[in-house]
């Protein structure tokens, strides 16, 4: 199940949260993906905020993939409010199926 949520920041730049629930070796155990991806004004199609070309994306890297995931969701300029409010309205989704 999948639920993809699109902020546009004053900046301009657009960020869509794709929330999901990946398939886990454990069925008691229920873990929630969050993927973001960033488009500029002048861009067409969306991206990971931290590509090659970043300055930390060798920093990124070395981290595990939680903090990685941290530092992406930073990077995007999303505020936690609207983090929290794309969170929300999956679990609204989760539970009305």
């Amino acid at each position: 199940m999948t639920l993809e949520k699109t902020f546009l920041l004053p900046t301009g730049r657009t960020v869509k949260v794709i929330t999901k629930i990946p398939l886990a070796d454990n069925e008691t155990e229920v873990r929630l993906g969050l993927d973001v991806l960033v488009k500029d004004p002048k861009e067409e199609d969306f991206r990971p905020p931290i590509g090659r070309d970043h300055p930390k994306y060798w920093k990124l890297k070395k981290l595990d993939w939680r903090q990685s995931k941290i530092v992406e969701i930073q990077y995007s300029g999303i505020s936690d409010k609207q983090l929290r409010k794309a969170v929300k309205e999956f679990k609204q989704m989760i539970g009305s199926n």
